[in-house]
């Protein structure tokens, strides 16, 4: 009988490539091209990868300090996620891609992959009989593949026009319509690859849009999907000359980009476990899950906010994007927004992660601190009614070397995502940030140098 590679293959007979994905921990899709007969090859574990490729800083280097480089760099067996694979539909080629993770000889997952760390939390919930249901909200830009002369980029041209966009433009629907061509391909691309894209809107700066994946309860597979739409939006934009950028804050005049997450939690029989009382107040497991993502943000925050740009967009009273430990009903200056909705709809959102984050970390974080709110019943605090950036709520607040501490030096991580996991992913966040620090930009030369 014909495994799942041998009848793609039957399917794609004119088939010229295939793309090996798994993601790094910035999020970034590493792996390799190769063959159609390779599909055959994985499919029956023999394809490798090194396991060191996980844990990568975001210029593609190996930080010193993770050890796996210096204990022999070896390699770990790719297995195949079946229903990642499909025909890639912006490529000028019949190619396809699918996602891998990895494991040893044995079976075990290896520690680094970021799926791996996202599945052992999930299977915390399966132990109390409970799915979360989650939906992410994609924010991103989209900017003219030419560079301003300084490097910085730039807006695309409205067609037609010598002018670019500059006017903010919230759900123009003209404005979909001028990048029409991109979002048919997006969506054609969203419907071969298995993902349930459900809206595209204009968003709140120029050049700047949204799409939204239609909520599930399989987490793990929602986490592939975000990562493939991720993927897909970038490829889908070059096909007209233009860039889509994730990156959290490209421009400092406009809004950042923020991924959003919808959650709700189900039992056994398909019933919201989320309820409020008469006054809107969240109860019992709701009540903990939020009481727990309050108290444990810190600890996760760098999951949220993995680079030096996120931190600019967590700017004080700025774009919406949260600054304090707080929550409210429909309240999109807090931390946590309850979104007004039936009691089978009855959800959180949070707004807290970049749209350069990983999406299996933020998932995994943010399903950690849930979980760890209904463990310890945490009591939740009173609601933020109004604008939570100008009330005594405590604040974030903390620099990306100080998120990066936290997160090295916090029980419920180590818990949750295993010590190895932990003391990596500081090795390579803080070979990030020395990097940073010891780069002198042109604003400091611009600044300094003449008058001082």
């Amino acid at each position: 009988m014909k495994n799942f590679a041998e009848k793609f293959l039957d399917e794609n007979p004119d088939l010229e490539k295939v793309e090996f994905i798994y993601v790094d921990f910035n999020g970034i899709p590493r792996g390799k091209n190769a063959s159609p007969k390779t599909l055959i090859k994985a499919s029956k574990g023999g394809l490798k990868m090194p396991i060191s490729s996980y844990v990568l800083d975001v210029w593609g280097d190996n930080p010193k300090g993770t050890g796996l480089v210096m204990s022999g760099d070896g390699d770990a067996i790719c297995r195949v996620v079946e229903n990642s694979l499909a025909i890639t539909p912006w490529s000028s080629r019949k190619n396809a891609q699918c996602l891998v993770s990895m494991e040893d000889g044995d079976g075990n997952p290896i520690y680094a992959d970021p799926r791996h760390i996202l599945s052992t939390v999930l299977k915390r919930f399966e132990e109390l009989e409970l799915k979360p249901v989650i939906a992410p909200e994609m924010e991103f830009y989209l900017i003219d593949q030419k560079l301003q002369k300084n490097g910085h980029p730039q807006m695309p041209l409205i067609p037609g026009t010598n002018r670019r966009y500059e006017e903010v433009q919230l759900l123009n629907l003209n404005e979909m319509d001028d990048f029409e061509g991109f979002f048919d391909l997006v969506e054609k691309s969203a419907h071969l690859l298995g993902i349930p894209a459900e809206t595209a809107i204009k968003e709140c700066a120029p050049g700047q849009f949204e799409i939204n994946l239609l909520h599930h309860d399989d987490a793990l597979l929602i986490a592939d999907q975000a990562f493939l739409m991720k993927r897909s939006i970038k490829n889908s934009a070059k096909k007209f000359n233009l860039n889509a950028t994730f990156m959290a804050k490209p421009f400092s005049e406009h809004a950042g980009n923020g991924m959003h997450a919808h959650l709700s939690l189900i039992d056994k029989n398909g019933n919201n476990v989320f309820e409020v009382d008469k006054d809107k107040q969240p109860k019992g497991i709701f009540a903990n899950s939020i009481a727990g993502l309050l108290k444990t943000t810190p600890d996760f925050l760098s999951f949220y906010a993995p680079s030096a740009n996120s931190y600019r967009r967590l700017v004080h009273n700025a774009d919406h994007a949260p600054t304090t430990l707080s929550w409210g009903n429909e309240n999109r200056t807090s931390l946590i927004r309850l979104p007004e909705a039936s009691s089978s709809a009855t959800r959180l959102e949070f707004r807290l992660p970049s749209a350069d984050a990983n999406p299996y970390l933020v998932f995994a974080s943010i399903l950690s601190s849930v979980l760890s709110g209904i463990q310890n019943k945490d009591l939740l605090d009173n609601e933020t009614i109004g604008n939570a950036h100008a009330q005594h709520k405590p604040e974030l607040g903390i620099t990306w070397r100080e998120a990066v501490k936290k997160t090295s030096q916090s029980s419920v991580v180590k818990e949750f995502f295993g010590e190895q996991f932990q003391k990596s992913y500081q090795v390579v966040k803080e070979s990030e940030i020395n990097r940073f620090d010891s780069t002198i930009t042109d604003f400091e030369y611009n600044s300094y140098l003449r008058h001082l």
